[in-house]
């Protein structure tokens, strides 16, 4: 029997073949007869290493299924249409000519290359080296490499990392594999396909994308809106030193009673008025959906540099059009008196985190120099603002979500001088925290202006709690003996779930039983939902908020021009430009896309991390949490790293190296009577190198210490 389905290979040289829908994207169960005519439900089917050569992951074939004793295994397949066309791996020495070997999460056993390409005398003697090549496809299916896109480069080295990273991740977001493809956001699939690659193409090579010079000119929504001077009303802009894109700027007065409000205007670059819809640069930047922020290299901007860098960027001492959020921060931190509104401004300094931290603990010096003449309006600014976040932040605290069980990573990955080392993931907590308040108060008080004028937009939703996840949720508290009724109600709204899962944790943590209290945070931090846009102003339950925009980043995010094109609509007093009904196709493709960008600077951390422990970044044991347990193992998470790893269930229970281990698990992953661990349990791990697919390998340490 035939059916379709996505490949997807594995390290071992097999793969795998997930049937689909009609649609070749959502997963189902296809029912398979065997040779005596019984139906088997079928959600994976075995592909054995001869039939996936030439396959590359994510390619939409037909397959053709038997049935035996095994289960369901390919007797054949066809290729029905591929969505990547770019590969990233190694050369090698092929039958008569240079092969490539694909990352292992793109294919396995050998890819041919084209005659000329595989002649080229820089790739002759450059065996073993990384490359990235346009993939092609011969008459039997089968991919070949046309053309040389990216390299050679030294395998691991940075520049090989972030080549590997940009096709691996941004691949797996292809127009064709996101639902609904590039139609539901206006886009032509062609030209889509094209810009994504050619997105993929440059980026893998080490630029910055192909935003630059597109044209912007285009219709402008609320073209004659009225607008507001707000030039001589000090305000700043507070980013990182090394910033170029700087897309908001504060203002704030309070005249120092405790009782009084902070006046809060937060000013957004208005994007929305120089980039016109449907114009070149438009469609770039749907395509791309946000910049991505590379550890190697420069950044990949969603607009053209001249624009997002320059002509829109709230630098000091230029006029600049700004949306603005204006809004006071009473006592108790509630949020009133919201407006938005089209204005003219002028930042009179630029101020960095770096300098700010030392301001907050009574240093002003690094801030009086950044800001030059304008040291006393941008201090009385600053004053004015730390009073507003005092009061977002005591509210905030106040609300029952999970921001505070998760932890932070203390170092990270970076390039400095051009050499691969760390820095302190978070050298500006408390500056940068001070920003993220007001950011997310105007985005807050955004979703509230719009939602009072019904004006249609894109939300940011967040459930909470993932519904796949609760039945392990409910076996962890009942585990540590914890008391969360609302878990057994199916009526109960996630706030009141996460309420009653704090307290609990709150209880556990008091009465000193440290195991119950760790089972219970790894498993709650582990069930969240991911947020997503929705033209509905659903709750932000991660933040427990009632409305949540994207509004304060248009220079980098696509869903943030959205709203702003939306708003000044409101503003001109014209109908919205986009219907609810658009949004909700356009979200889906913006929060694939946007997805794709998030998880290509994962990757690119996570391998940059890789290279470090091979090269000796950790001499001892590293506290590790149990995050998982599986029969082959144990999932566990380093959190001062902010990296995850794997202990085999040989290297778990200690056996030789020629024995085969499993750990005995419970249905939900909890537990394992194979040895002391559970979910939550702390250990220390230690780095024993890289496999042979370049992923690291781990073992227990010593026990981890109170």
């Amino acid at each position: 029997m035939k059916i379709r389905a996505r490949f997807r290979p594995h390290p071992r040289g097999f793969g795998f073949a997930e049937p689909v829908e009609a649609d070749g994207l959502t997963a189902t169960t296809a029912s398979v007869a065997d040779d005596a005519g019984r139906p088997h439900d079928v959600d994976r089917v075995f592909v054995p290493p001869p039939a996936t050569k030439g396959l590359i992951a994510d390619d939409l074939v037909e397959v053709d299924v038997a049935i035996d004793s095994k289960g369901a295994s390919a007797a054949s397949l066809t290729l029905v249409e591929r969505a990547r066309r770019m590969l990233v791996g190694t050369i090698q020495p092929g039958p008569g000519s240079l092969v490539i070997e694909p990352d292992p999460q793109l294919g396995t056993g050998w890819i041919k290359l084209d005659e000329r390409l595989g002649a080229d005398p820089k790739l002759q003697v450059a065996t073993g080296r990384q490359i990235v090549v346009l993939l092609a496809d011969a008459d039997d299916g089968s991919a070949f490499g046309r053309a040389l896109v990216a390299g050679p480069h030294v395998v691991g080295s940075p520049t090989a990392i972030r080549a590997a990273a940009v096709v691996v991740a941004l691949g797996r977001t292809a127009p064709a594999l996101v639902p609904g493809g590039p139609e539901a956001a206006g886009l032509d699939r062609a030209e889509a396909t094209t810009t994504h690659n050619r997105i993929v193409g440059l980026l893998a090579g080490g630029g910055r994308g192909g935003a630059a010079e597109l044209e912007p000119a285009g219709p402008v929504p609320g073209v004659d809106a009225p607008w507001v001077e707000r030039r001589d009303e000090p305000c700043v802009t507070v980013d990182g030193a090394s910033s170029r894109d700087l897309d908001d700027a504060i203002a704030a007065t309070w005249d120092g009673r405790a009782e009084a409000p902070v006046r809060v205007a937060v000013h957004i670059a208005d994007v929305a008025r120089a980039i016109g819809v449907g114009s070149a640069a438009d469609r770039y930047a749907r395509v791309a959906a946000a910049t991505a922020y590379f550890a190697v290299g420069d950044n990949a901007p969603m607009l053209d540099p001249a624009l997002s860098e320059g002509a829109l960027s709230l630098l000091p001492d230029e006029d600049r059009w700004a949306v603005s959020a204006r809004f006071a921060v009473q006592t108790d931190g509630s949020i009133t008196d919201v407006e938005v509104e089209a204005a003219a401004v002028r930042s009179r300094a630029r101020l960095s985190y770096e300098a700010l931290e030392p301001w907050l603990e009574g240093d002003p010096d690094a801030i009086r120099d950044e800001a030059g003449a304008a040291a006393e309006p941008a201090e009385q600014v600053l004053t004015a603002a730390v009073e507003a976040s005092r009061r977002l932040g005591v509210e905030r605290d106040a609300r029952a979500t999970f921001e505070d069980l998760f932890a932070d990573a203390e170092v990270a990955p970076a390039l400095v001088d051009g050499k691969l080392t760390t820095v302190e993931a978070e050298p500006h907590a408390a500056a940068y925290r001070l920003v993220e308040r007001l950011m997310v108060a105007a985005n807050e008080a955004v979703a509230s202006w719009l939602i009072a004028r019904d004006v249609p937009a894109l939300y940011r939703a967040h459930t909470g709690l993932a519904g796949d996840r609760l039945a392990r949720l409910r076996a962890a508290a009942e585990l540590a003996d914890a008391k969360v009724p609302a878990l057994e109600d199916p009526t109960a709204e996630a706030e009141t779930v996460i309420a009653q899962l704090i307290a609990e944790i709150d209880r556990l943590g008091e009465e000193g039983r440290t195991a119950d209290r760790d089972l219970l945070v790894a498993v709650a931090t582990s069930s969240m939902a991911r947020a997503t846009y929705e033209p509905d102003p659903s709750a932000h339950t991660g933040l427990a908020s009632g409305a949540y925009t994207h509004f304060t980043s248009p220079i980098r995010r696509y869903a943030d021009l959205v709203v702003h094109r939306q708003i000044r609509s409101a503003l001109g007093d014209e109908p919205p430009l986009h219907a609810a009904e658009d949004l909700r196709a356009l979200a889906g493709w913006l929060d694939a896309r946007a997805g794709g960008v998030s998880h290509l600077e994962a990757r690119e951390r996570t391998q940059l991390w890789d290279r470090l422990l091979d090269r000796g970044f950790l001499s001892g044991p590293e506290p590790a949490t149990v995050t998982g347990i599986t029969a082959n193992g144990l999932r566990v998470r380093m959190p001062r790293l902010g990296i995850g790893g794997f202990v085999t269930a040989e290297r778990a229970l200690d056996l030789g190296p020629n024995q085969r281990g499993t750990l005995d698990v419970d249905e939900h992953g909890l537990t394992t009577s194979s040895g002391p661990w559970r979910v939550g349990t702390q250990v220390s791990v230690r780095f024993v190198g890289l496999d042979q697919t370049g992923r690291p390998n781990w073992r227990l340490g010593p026990p981890a210490t109170a």
